[in-house]
Protein backbone atom coordinates (compact mmCIF):
# COMPACT_ATOMS: atom_id res chain seq x y z
CA UNK A 1 0.00 0.00 0.00
CA UNK A 2 1.72 3.62 -0.87
CA UNK A 3 2.66 5.21 2.28
CA UNK A 4 0.46 8.40 1.33
CA UNK A 5 -3.01 6.34 0.88
CA UNK A 6 -1.69 4.57 4.64
CA UNK A 7 -1.24 7.56 6.30
CA UNK A 8 -5.09 8.76 4.80
CA UNK A 9 -6.43 5.97 5.88
CA UNK A 10 -4.94 6.64 9.32
CA UNK A 11 -5.91 9.69 9.69
CA UNK A 12 -9.87 9.06 8.26
CA UNK A 13 -9.55 6.39 11.15
CA UNK A 14 -8.90 9.23 13.69
CA UNK A 15 -11.27 11.30 12.53
CA UNK A 16 -14.19 8.40 12.56
CA UNK A 17 -13.46 7.53 16.25
CA UNK A 18 -12.95 10.96 17.60
CA UNK A 19 -10.91 12.25 20.23
CA UNK A 20 -10.39 8.96 22.55
CA UNK A 21 -11.74 9.46 26.36
CA UNK A 22 -9.33 11.08 28.74
CA UNK A 23 -8.75 8.97 32.30
CA UNK A 24 -9.04 11.81 35.09
CA UNK A 25 -6.09 12.09 37.33
CA UNK A 26 -5.97 10.81 40.55
CA UNK A 27 -6.41 13.76 43.32
CA UNK A 28 -6.64 14.40 47.29
CA UNK A 29 -9.90 16.14 47.40
CA UNK A 30 -9.96 15.50 51.34
CA UNK A 31 -7.12 17.66 52.55
CA UNK A 32 -8.17 20.96 54.39
CA UNK A 33 -11.65 20.13 53.96
CA UNK A 34 -14.40 20.71 56.49
CA UNK A 35 -14.86 17.93 59.02
CA UNK A 36 -16.91 16.45 61.63
CA UNK A 37 -17.34 13.50 64.22
CA UNK A 38 -19.67 11.51 66.42
CA UNK A 39 -17.71 12.88 69.59
CA UNK A 40 -14.12 14.04 70.40
CA UNK A 41 -11.91 13.27 73.09
CA UNK A 42 -10.92 17.19 73.88
CA UNK A 43 -10.80 20.31 71.94
CA UNK A 44 -6.82 19.33 71.03
CA UNK A 45 -8.10 16.48 69.37
CA UNK A 46 -10.74 17.49 66.69
CA UNK A 47 -11.67 16.11 63.57
CA UNK A 48 -10.18 19.07 61.32
CA UNK A 49 -6.60 17.31 62.37
CA UNK A 50 -7.15 13.69 60.41
CA UNK A 51 -7.50 16.13 57.27
CA UNK A 52 -4.58 19.05 57.69
CA UNK A 53 -2.13 16.81 56.21
CA UNK A 54 0.32 15.58 59.26
CA UNK A 55 0.42 12.10 59.20
CA UNK A 56 2.80 12.01 62.84
CA UNK A 57 1.99 14.78 65.21
CA UNK A 58 -1.87 16.10 64.75
CA UNK A 59 -4.80 13.22 65.27
CA UNK A 60 -8.76 12.90 65.48
CA UNK A 61 -9.69 10.85 68.55
CA UNK A 62 -12.89 9.64 69.65
CA UNK A 63 -14.12 9.64 73.29
CA UNK A 64 -13.48 6.40 75.02
CA UNK A 65 -14.67 3.17 75.30
CA UNK A 66 -17.33 3.68 72.78
CA UNK A 67 -19.32 2.11 69.83
CA UNK A 68 -19.97 3.05 67.43
CA UNK A 69 -17.99 6.37 66.16
CA UNK A 70 -17.39 7.87 62.97
CA UNK A 71 -15.38 10.67 61.27
CA UNK A 72 -16.36 12.52 57.92
CA UNK A 73 -15.50 15.04 55.49
CA UNK A 74 -17.52 17.32 52.99
CA UNK A 75 -15.43 17.30 49.87
CA UNK A 76 -18.10 20.13 48.60
CA UNK A 77 -19.83 18.45 45.91
CA UNK A 78 -20.21 15.01 44.80
CA UNK A 79 -17.21 13.37 42.90
CA UNK A 80 -15.89 10.18 42.14
CA UNK A 81 -14.06 8.47 44.25
CA UNK A 82 -10.91 5.89 44.07
CA UNK A 83 -9.24 5.54 47.50
CA UNK A 84 -9.53 5.78 50.98
CA UNK A 85 -6.16 5.94 53.05
CA UNK A 86 -6.11 5.80 56.76
CA UNK A 87 -3.30 6.47 59.66
CA UNK A 88 -3.95 4.86 62.29
CA UNK A 89 -2.59 6.06 66.19
CA UNK A 90 -2.47 3.30 68.39
CA UNK A 91 -5.92 2.93 69.20
CA UNK A 92 -7.34 1.81 65.86
CA UNK A 93 -10.38 0.14 63.97
CA UNK A 94 -11.46 -3.29 64.14
CA UNK A 95 -14.09 -3.37 62.60
CA UNK A 96 -15.40 -0.32 60.49
CA UNK A 97 -16.71 0.73 57.08
CA UNK A 98 -15.81 3.22 54.47
CA UNK A 99 -19.41 5.27 53.91
CA UNK A 100 -20.27 8.04 51.11
CA UNK A 101 -23.15 10.01 50.79
CA UNK A 102 -24.30 13.15 48.73
CA UNK A 103 -26.56 14.59 51.19
CA UNK A 104 -24.70 13.10 54.68
CA UNK A 105 -28.25 11.24 55.14
CA UNK A 106 -27.76 8.53 53.22
CA UNK A 107 -24.86 5.66 53.03
CA UNK A 108 -23.83 3.89 50.67
CA UNK A 109 -21.23 1.38 52.07
CA UNK A 110 -18.04 1.70 49.64
CA UNK A 111 -15.82 -0.91 51.88
CA UNK A 112 -16.03 -3.12 55.21
CA UNK A 113 -13.90 -4.82 57.46
CA UNK A 114 -14.18 -7.12 60.71
CA UNK A 115 -10.46 -7.89 60.58
CA UNK A 116 -8.51 -4.21 60.94
CA UNK A 117 -5.58 -4.06 62.64
CA UNK A 118 -4.42 -0.76 62.90
CA UNK A 119 -0.91 0.51 60.94
CA UNK A 120 -2.13 2.12 57.30
CA UNK A 121 -5.05 1.02 55.70
CA UNK A 122 -4.71 2.21 51.76
CA UNK A 123 -8.28 1.06 50.65
CA UNK A 124 -9.22 1.15 47.12
CA UNK A 125 -13.26 2.10 46.59
CA UNK A 126 -15.46 2.48 44.21
CA UNK A 127 -18.20 5.37 44.19
CA UNK A 128 -19.00 8.96 44.69
CA UNK A 129 -20.15 11.30 46.90
CA UNK A 130 -19.76 14.63 48.39
CA UNK A 131 -19.09 13.07 52.39
CA UNK A 132 -17.03 10.23 53.14
CA UNK A 133 -16.87 8.93 56.73
CA UNK A 134 -15.08 6.03 58.56
CA UNK A 135 -18.07 4.21 60.36
CA UNK A 136 -16.63 2.32 63.61
CA UNK A 137 -18.43 -0.26 65.01
CA UNK A 138 -15.85 -1.82 66.80
CA UNK A 139 -12.55 -0.45 68.55
CA UNK A 140 -9.82 -2.69 68.74
CA UNK A 141 -8.36 -1.70 71.77
CA UNK A 142 -10.44 -0.30 74.71
CA UNK A 143 -9.63 3.03 74.37
CA UNK A 144 -11.80 5.10 70.94
CA UNK A 145 -10.68 5.64 67.81
CA UNK A 146 -7.83 7.81 66.77
CA UNK A 147 -6.76 8.35 63.33
CA UNK A 148 -3.45 10.56 62.74
CA UNK A 149 -4.83 11.24 58.69
CA UNK A 150 -7.86 10.39 56.63
CA UNK A 151 -7.41 11.02 53.35
CA UNK A 152 -9.62 10.86 50.23
CA UNK A 153 -8.59 10.38 46.86
CA UNK A 154 -10.59 11.12 43.57
CA UNK A 155 -11.16 11.58 39.75
CA UNK A 156 -10.28 14.83 39.21
CA UNK A 157 -9.76 17.34 41.49
CA UNK A 158 -10.12 21.60 41.60
CA UNK A 159 -9.04 22.58 38.12
CA UNK A 160 -9.32 19.57 36.25
CA UNK A 161 -10.92 20.55 32.69
CA UNK A 162 -14.01 18.36 31.63
CA UNK A 163 -15.13 17.71 28.06
CA UNK A 164 -15.91 20.56 25.56
CA UNK A 165 -19.25 21.13 23.86
CA UNK A 166 -18.99 23.55 21.05
CA UNK A 167 -21.58 25.88 20.82
CA UNK A 168 -21.55 25.63 17.34
CA UNK A 169 -22.89 22.03 17.28
CA UNK A 170 -25.35 22.53 19.48
CA UNK A 171 -28.90 22.85 19.00
CA UNK A 172 -30.15 26.55 17.88
CA UNK A 173 -33.15 28.70 17.85
CA UNK A 174 -33.67 32.30 17.04
CA UNK A 175 -29.33 32.13 16.60
CA UNK A 176 -26.94 31.50 14.32
CA UNK A 177 -23.12 30.10 13.77
CA UNK A 178 -20.42 33.27 13.43
CA UNK A 179 -16.89 34.08 12.93
CA UNK A 180 -16.31 37.63 12.77
CA UNK A 181 -14.87 37.93 15.89
CA UNK A 182 -11.60 36.61 16.97
CA UNK A 183 -10.09 34.45 19.78
CA UNK A 184 -13.33 31.54 19.85
CA UNK A 185 -12.57 28.01 19.87
CA UNK A 186 -13.61 25.35 17.21
CA UNK A 187 -14.93 26.33 14.11
CA UNK A 188 -17.00 29.61 15.07
CA UNK A 189 -19.09 30.75 18.11
CA UNK A 190 -23.13 31.57 18.34
CA UNK A 191 -24.50 34.77 17.82
CA UNK A 192 -27.96 34.79 19.30
CA UNK A 193 -30.68 37.34 17.44
CA UNK A 194 -31.85 40.82 19.12
CA UNK A 195 -34.78 38.97 20.02
CA UNK A 196 -35.63 37.45 24.06
CA UNK A 197 -36.43 33.65 23.16
CA UNK A 198 -33.52 32.31 21.34
CA UNK A 199 -31.60 29.97 22.95
CA UNK A 200 -28.68 27.13 22.53
CA UNK A 201 -28.62 23.66 23.72
CA UNK A 202 -26.70 21.09 24.05
CA UNK A 203 -27.05 17.69 24.72
CA UNK A 204 -24.45 16.54 27.89
CA UNK A 205 -23.36 13.37 28.53
CA UNK A 206 -21.97 12.36 32.22
CA UNK A 207 -20.23 8.84 33.74
CA UNK A 208 -22.22 9.30 36.70
CA UNK A 209 -24.71 11.52 38.61
CA UNK A 210 -24.15 14.33 40.62
CA UNK A 211 -23.07 17.81 40.88
CA UNK A 212 -21.09 19.08 37.79
CA UNK A 213 -19.82 22.43 36.86
CA UNK A 214 -21.08 23.66 33.83
CA UNK A 215 -18.92 26.51 32.28
CA UNK A 216 -19.85 29.12 29.41
CA UNK A 217 -17.60 30.76 27.46
CA UNK A 218 -19.13 33.98 26.39
CA UNK A 219 -17.90 37.46 24.49
CA UNK A 220 -20.28 40.38 25.70
CA UNK A 221 -18.96 43.17 23.57
CA UNK A 222 -21.80 45.95 24.88
CA UNK A 223 -21.67 47.18 28.84
CA UNK A 224 -24.75 46.06 29.51
CA UNK A 225 -25.36 42.98 30.77
CA UNK A 226 -26.81 39.62 28.60
CA UNK A 227 -28.54 37.60 31.32
CA UNK A 228 -29.32 33.56 30.10
CA UNK A 229 -31.99 31.37 31.44
CA UNK A 230 -29.73 27.94 32.04
CA UNK A 231 -31.50 25.19 31.86
CA UNK A 232 -30.40 21.67 33.02
CA UNK A 233 -33.13 19.03 32.53
CA UNK A 234 -35.89 21.48 32.63
CA UNK A 235 -34.57 22.88 36.16
CA UNK A 236 -33.31 26.51 35.66
CA UNK A 237 -30.78 29.35 36.85
CA UNK A 238 -30.79 32.75 35.61
CA UNK A 239 -26.89 33.71 35.40
CA UNK A 240 -25.64 37.48 34.24
CA UNK A 241 -23.44 37.77 31.44
CA UNK A 242 -21.98 41.24 31.91
CA UNK A 243 -19.76 43.19 29.25
CA UNK A 244 -16.03 41.57 28.39
CA UNK A 245 -15.24 44.99 26.90
CA UNK A 246 -14.90 43.97 23.16
CA UNK A 247 -16.44 40.99 21.59
CA UNK A 248 -13.07 39.74 21.26
CA UNK A 249 -12.58 39.10 25.07
CA UNK A 250 -13.94 35.88 25.78
CA UNK A 251 -14.76 35.23 29.59
CA UNK A 252 -16.25 32.24 31.64
CA UNK A 253 -19.38 32.20 33.51
CA UNK A 254 -19.08 28.44 36.02
CA UNK A 255 -22.51 27.22 38.11
CA UNK A 256 -22.80 23.99 39.57
CA UNK A 257 -25.71 21.91 38.42
CA UNK A 258 -26.95 18.34 39.09
CA UNK A 259 -26.16 15.82 35.90
CA UNK A 260 -28.15 12.63 35.51
CA UNK A 261 -25.71 9.78 34.48
CA UNK A 262 -26.17 9.33 30.68
CA UNK A 263 -27.69 11.89 28.50
CA UNK A 264 -28.63 15.52 29.93
CA UNK A 265 -30.33 18.76 28.55
CA UNK A 266 -28.47 21.78 29.07
CA UNK A 267 -30.59 25.02 27.50
CA UNK A 268 -29.04 28.35 27.78
CA UNK A 269 -32.00 31.26 26.34
CA UNK A 270 -31.76 34.46 25.99
CA UNK A 271 -34.33 37.11 28.36
CA UNK A 272 -33.87 40.48 27.26
CA UNK A 273 -34.68 41.85 23.86
CA UNK A 274 -31.04 42.36 23.01
CA UNK A 275 -30.16 38.73 23.10
CA UNK A 276 -27.75 36.52 24.99
CA UNK A 277 -23.96 37.02 24.66
CA UNK A 278 -21.72 35.26 22.04
CA UNK A 279 -21.32 31.67 23.04
CA UNK A 280 -18.21 29.62 22.31
CA UNK A 281 -18.47 27.07 24.40
CA UNK A 282 -19.83 24.59 27.16
CA UNK A 283 -17.29 22.52 29.52
CA UNK A 284 -18.49 19.76 31.94
CA UNK A 285 -16.18 18.94 34.87
CA UNK A 286 -16.73 17.31 37.99
CA UNK A 287 -17.63 20.23 40.99
CA UNK A 288 -14.89 19.20 43.54
CA UNK A 289 -15.19 22.31 45.82
CA UNK A 290 -12.43 24.14 44.29
CA UNK A 291 -12.19 27.59 45.73
CA UNK A 292 -14.45 26.64 49.19
CA UNK A 293 -13.72 27.38 52.63
CA UNK A 294 -15.14 27.17 55.71
CA UNK A 295 -16.93 30.69 58.22
CA UNK A 296 -17.82 29.87 61.75
CA UNK A 297 -20.95 31.92 62.77
CA UNK A 298 -23.07 32.28 65.97
CA UNK A 299 -24.29 34.81 67.76
CA UNK A 300 -25.14 35.78 71.35
CA UNK A 301 -21.88 34.59 72.84
CA UNK A 302 -20.52 35.18 76.17
CA UNK A 303 -22.21 35.29 79.28
CA UNK A 304 -20.53 36.95 82.28
CA UNK A 305 -18.65 33.54 83.71
CA UNK A 306 -15.78 31.65 82.63
CA UNK A 307 -14.83 27.87 81.96
CA UNK A 308 -14.15 27.55 86.01
CA UNK A 309 -17.94 27.44 85.87
CA UNK A 310 -19.11 23.76 84.10
CA UNK A 311 -22.50 25.54 82.92
CA UNK A 312 -20.83 28.51 81.11
CA UNK A 313 -21.30 27.72 77.67
CA UNK A 314 -18.83 30.52 75.72
CA UNK A 315 -15.84 28.51 76.44
CA UNK A 316 -17.01 25.41 75.60
CA UNK A 317 -18.75 26.96 71.70
CA UNK A 318 -15.31 28.55 71.48
CA UNK A 319 -13.71 25.18 71.34
CA UNK A 320 -15.57 24.27 69.01
CA UNK A 321 -14.74 26.94 66.69
CA UNK A 322 -11.21 25.93 66.77
CA UNK A 323 -11.55 22.78 66.15
CA UNK A 324 -13.50 23.84 63.16
CA UNK A 325 -10.32 25.87 62.17
CA UNK A 326 -12.03 28.53 60.05
CA UNK A 327 -11.34 30.47 57.25
CA UNK A 328 -12.88 33.40 59.47
CA UNK A 329 -15.45 33.86 62.17
CA UNK A 330 -18.79 35.69 61.94
CA UNK A 331 -20.78 37.26 64.90
CA UNK A 332 -24.48 37.70 64.75
CA UNK A 333 -24.50 39.86 67.71
CA UNK A 334 -25.02 40.64 71.44
CA UNK A 335 -21.46 39.18 71.55
CA UNK A 336 -20.96 40.18 75.23
CA UNK A 337 -23.13 40.19 78.14
CA UNK A 338 -25.18 42.24 79.74
CA UNK A 339 -24.28 45.53 78.70
CA UNK A 340 -20.95 45.07 76.69
CA UNK A 341 -18.52 47.24 78.65
CA UNK A 342 -14.65 46.83 77.66
CA UNK A 343 -14.10 45.33 81.10
CA UNK A 344 -16.46 42.45 80.28
CA UNK A 345 -15.22 41.86 76.80
CA UNK A 346 -11.93 41.50 78.58
CA UNK A 347 -12.67 39.70 81.36
CA UNK A 348 -15.16 37.22 79.40
CA UNK A 349 -15.23 37.03 75.49
CA UNK A 350 -12.18 37.97 75.15
CA UNK A 351 -10.56 34.91 77.57
CA UNK A 352 -13.06 32.59 74.82
CA UNK A 353 -13.92 33.88 71.68
CA UNK A 354 -11.03 36.25 71.47
CA UNK A 355 -8.59 33.39 70.77
CA UNK A 356 -10.21 34.41 66.84
CA UNK A 357 -10.21 38.07 67.03
CA UNK A 358 -8.12 38.52 64.08
CA UNK A 359 -10.20 37.05 61.72
CA UNK A 360 -13.59 37.78 63.39
CA UNK A 361 -15.80 39.89 61.31
CA UNK A 362 -18.29 40.80 64.11
CA UNK A 363 -21.79 42.96 64.21
CA UNK A 364 -23.26 44.88 67.25
CA UNK A 365 -26.28 43.62 69.11
CA UNK A 366 -28.66 45.58 71.16
CA UNK A 367 -26.72 44.23 74.00
CA UNK A 368 -23.75 46.61 72.75
CA UNK A 369 -25.98 49.36 73.10
CA UNK A 370 -26.55 49.18 77.13
CA UNK A 371 -23.07 50.27 77.45
CA UNK A 372 -23.37 53.20 80.59
CA UNK A 373 -20.23 54.74 78.48
CA UNK A 374 -22.34 55.21 75.06
CA UNK A 375 -23.72 52.88 72.59
CA UNK A 376 -21.10 50.62 71.21
CA UNK A 377 -18.58 52.04 72.94
CA UNK A 378 -17.04 48.97 74.67
CA UNK A 379 -17.79 46.97 71.13
CA UNK A 380 -16.06 49.83 68.85
CA UNK A 381 -12.65 49.67 71.65
CA UNK A 382 -12.64 45.86 72.06
CA UNK A 383 -12.71 45.34 68.36
CA UNK A 384 -11.50 48.45 66.65
CA UNK A 385 -10.81 48.75 62.94
CA UNK A 386 -12.20 44.99 63.08
CA UNK A 387 -15.70 45.92 63.37
CA UNK A 388 -15.29 49.85 61.96
CA UNK A 389 -13.04 49.40 58.52
CA UNK A 390 -14.40 51.86 57.45
CA UNK A 391 -15.06 53.63 60.22
CA UNK A 392 -18.50 52.33 60.42
CA UNK A 393 -20.88 50.10 62.06
CA UNK A 394 -21.51 48.20 59.16
CA UNK A 395 -19.35 47.12 55.92
CA UNK A 396 -18.30 44.41 53.36
CA UNK A 397 -15.80 42.43 51.92
CA UNK A 398 -15.18 39.69 49.53
CA UNK A 399 -14.09 36.37 50.02
CA UNK A 400 -13.38 33.41 47.19
CA UNK A 401 -16.33 33.78 44.96
CA UNK A 402 -19.02 35.12 48.12
CA UNK A 403 -19.77 38.87 49.14
CA UNK A 404 -20.30 39.71 52.62
CA UNK A 405 -22.17 42.27 54.35
CA UNK A 406 -22.09 42.93 57.88
CA UNK A 407 -25.07 44.85 59.08
CA UNK A 408 -26.15 47.12 62.08
CA UNK A 409 -29.35 46.24 62.85
CA UNK A 410 -29.58 49.15 65.57
CA UNK A 411 -29.79 51.51 63.25
CA UNK A 412 -32.07 49.94 60.54
CA UNK A 413 -34.16 52.92 60.76
CA UNK A 414 -31.49 55.23 59.77
CA UNK A 415 -31.34 56.12 55.37
CA UNK A 416 -28.01 56.08 55.66
CA UNK A 417 -27.01 52.41 56.36
CA UNK A 418 -30.20 51.66 54.05
CA UNK A 419 -28.66 53.56 51.38
CA UNK A 420 -25.14 52.22 51.46
CA UNK A 421 -26.51 48.48 51.34
CA UNK A 422 -27.83 49.50 47.89
CA UNK A 423 -24.86 50.91 46.59
CA UNK A 424 -22.92 48.01 48.23
CA UNK A 425 -25.02 45.43 46.67
CA UNK A 426 -25.09 47.24 43.43
CA UNK A 427 -21.20 47.36 42.76
CA UNK A 428 -20.91 43.61 44.06
CA UNK A 429 -19.29 41.43 41.32
CA UNK A 430 -19.20 38.34 42.95
CA UNK A 431 -21.55 35.32 42.48
CA UNK A 432 -22.95 34.46 45.83
CA UNK A 433 -24.40 36.87 48.43
CA UNK A 434 -24.25 36.57 52.37
CA UNK A 435 -25.30 38.94 54.94
CA UNK A 436 -25.61 39.18 58.72
CA UNK A 437 -26.57 41.45 61.43
CA UNK A 438 -28.32 40.52 65.09
CA UNK A 439 -32.44 41.24 64.43
CA UNK A 440 -34.11 38.67 62.33
CA UNK A 441 -36.78 39.71 60.23
CA UNK A 442 -38.28 35.57 60.92
CA UNK A 443 -37.98 34.02 64.06
CA UNK A 444 -40.59 31.10 65.71
CA UNK A 445 -38.38 32.43 69.64
CA UNK A 446 -39.49 34.58 71.88
CA UNK A 447 -39.09 37.82 70.06
CA UNK A 448 -40.65 36.97 67.17
CA UNK A 449 -39.95 38.40 64.08
CA UNK A 450 -39.09 41.47 63.58
CA UNK A 451 -39.98 44.22 60.72
CA UNK A 452 -37.41 46.38 61.55
CA UNK A 453 -35.26 44.21 59.63
CA UNK A 454 -37.62 44.35 56.36
CA UNK A 455 -36.14 46.64 54.36
CA UNK A 456 -33.08 45.18 53.96
CA UNK A 457 -34.63 41.79 53.20
CA UNK A 458 -36.09 43.56 50.51
CA UNK A 459 -32.54 45.53 49.13
CA UNK A 460 -31.38 42.06 49.48
CA UNK A 461 -34.04 39.78 48.01
CA UNK A 462 -34.22 42.50 45.15
CA UNK A 463 -30.34 41.91 44.22
CA UNK A 464 -30.75 37.84 44.58
CA UNK A 465 -29.08 37.40 48.06
CA UNK A 466 -28.38 33.74 48.67
CA UNK A 467 -28.05 33.42 52.99
CA UNK A 468 -28.96 35.94 55.88
CA UNK A 469 -27.88 35.12 59.06
CA UNK A 470 -28.93 36.58 62.80
CA UNK A 471 -29.28 36.38 66.53
CA UNK A 472 -31.37 37.92 68.98
CA UNK A 473 -33.13 35.10 69.96
CA UNK A 474 -31.33 32.21 71.82
CA UNK A 475 -32.28 29.38 69.89
CA UNK A 476 -31.50 27.64 66.31
CA UNK A 477 -33.44 27.91 63.84
CA UNK A 478 -33.32 27.50 59.50
CA UNK A 479 -35.45 28.24 56.95
CA UNK A 480 -36.41 27.59 53.46
CA UNK A 481 -35.76 29.95 50.56
CA UNK A 482 -38.54 32.99 51.23
CA UNK A 483 -39.52 36.56 49.97
CA UNK A 484 -39.36 39.46 52.52
CA UNK A 485 -43.28 38.74 52.99
CA UNK A 486 -42.66 34.98 54.51
CA UNK A 487 -43.62 33.47 50.70
CA UNK A 488 -41.73 30.32 49.92
CA UNK A 489 -39.73 31.51 46.91
CA UNK A 490 -37.03 29.57 45.42
CA UNK A 491 -35.48 32.53 44.26
CA UNK A 492 -35.39 33.87 47.49
CA UNK A 493 -33.23 34.06 50.73
CA UNK A 494 -32.00 31.08 52.62
CA UNK A 495 -32.10 32.66 56.62
CA UNK A 496 -30.47 30.89 59.83
CA UNK A 497 -31.03 32.06 63.23
CA UNK A 498 -27.97 31.33 65.30
CA UNK A 499 -28.49 32.51 68.42
CA UNK A 500 -27.06 29.52 70.32
CA UNK A 501 -23.25 30.86 71.39
CA UNK A 502 -23.18 30.47 74.74
CA UNK A 503 -26.47 32.79 76.46
CA UNK A 504 -29.30 30.94 77.98
CA UNK A 505 -31.42 29.57 76.22
CA UNK A 506 -35.00 30.93 74.76
CA UNK A 507 -37.90 28.96 74.08
CA UNK A 508 -39.91 28.00 70.52
CA UNK A 509 -43.02 30.01 70.70
CA UNK A 510 -44.94 30.53 67.34
CA UNK A 511 -43.11 28.40 64.74
CA UNK A 512 -43.05 30.81 61.50
CA UNK A 513 -43.95 29.68 57.54
CA UNK A 514 -40.77 28.17 55.87
CA UNK A 515 -39.08 26.94 59.42
CA UNK A 516 -37.63 23.55 58.37
CA UNK A 517 -35.64 22.92 61.60
CA UNK A 518 -35.42 24.29 65.17
CA UNK A 519 -33.70 23.69 68.16
CA UNK A 520 -33.82 24.86 71.67
CA UNK A 521 -31.49 24.47 74.52
CA UNK A 522 -28.67 23.46 71.82
CA UNK A 523 -25.64 25.41 72.32
CA UNK A 524 -23.30 24.95 69.62
CA UNK A 525 -21.79 26.90 66.33
CA UNK A 526 -22.78 26.94 62.74
CA UNK A 527 -20.37 25.85 60.60
CA UNK A 528 -20.48 26.46 56.76
CA UNK A 529 -19.27 25.37 53.99
CA UNK A 530 -19.09 28.24 50.89
CA UNK A 531 -18.30 27.31 47.67
CA UNK A 532 -17.78 28.81 44.33
CA UNK A 533 -21.54 28.63 43.91
CA UNK A 534 -22.85 26.62 46.59
CA UNK A 535 -23.41 26.63 50.09
CA UNK A 536 -24.15 24.21 53.20
CA UNK A 537 -23.78 24.10 57.07
CA UNK A 538 -23.76 21.74 59.70
CA UNK A 539 -24.96 22.86 63.56
CA UNK A 540 -21.96 21.17 65.37
CA UNK A 541 -22.87 21.22 69.63
CA UNK A 542 -20.63 21.45 72.22
CA UNK A 543 -20.18 17.76 72.57
CA UNK A 544 -18.58 18.35 68.75
CA UNK A 545 -21.79 15.99 67.25
CA UNK A 546 -24.03 17.35 64.83
CA UNK A 547 -26.80 18.51 65.61
CA UNK A 548 -28.39 19.68 62.10
CA UNK A 549 -27.14 19.16 58.36
CA UNK A 550 -29.01 21.64 55.89
CA UNK A 551 -29.47 20.92 52.34
CA UNK A 552 -27.21 22.04 49.45
CA UNK A 553 -28.21 25.06 48.02
CA UNK A 554 -26.94 27.00 44.56
CA UNK A 555 -26.30 30.52 44.79
CA UNK A 556 -28.63 32.40 42.35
Amino acid sequence: MPRALLLSLILLAGLLAGPAAATAAESLLSQGKPATASSVEDATLGAASAFDGDLTTTRWASVEGHDPEWLQVDLGAVTPLTRVKLTWEAAYGKAYQIQASSDGAAWTTLYSTSSGDGGTDDLTVSGSGRYVRMYGTARGTAYGYSLYEMQVYGEGGPGTPGPDYQAENATLSQASVAANHAGFTGSGFVDYVNVAGGYVEWTVTAATAGAHNLTLRYANGTTANRPLAVAVNGVTVNRDFPGTGAWSTWADVTLTATLNAGANTVRATATVATGGPNLDKLTVGPATGGGSFVVAAAGDIADQCTASSSSCMHPKTANVVKSMNPEFVITMGDNQYDDARLQDFTAYYDKTWGSFKSKTRPVPGNHETYDPAGSLAGYKSYFGSIAYPSGKSYYSYDHGNWHFVALDSNAFDQSAQINWLKADLAANTKRCVAAYWHHPLFSSGEHGNDPVSRPVWQALYDKRADLVLNGHDHHYERFGPQNPSAQADPNGIVEILGGMGGAPPYNIENVQPNSQKRLSGTFGVVKLSLGESTFSWQLIGVDGAVKDTSPTYTCH
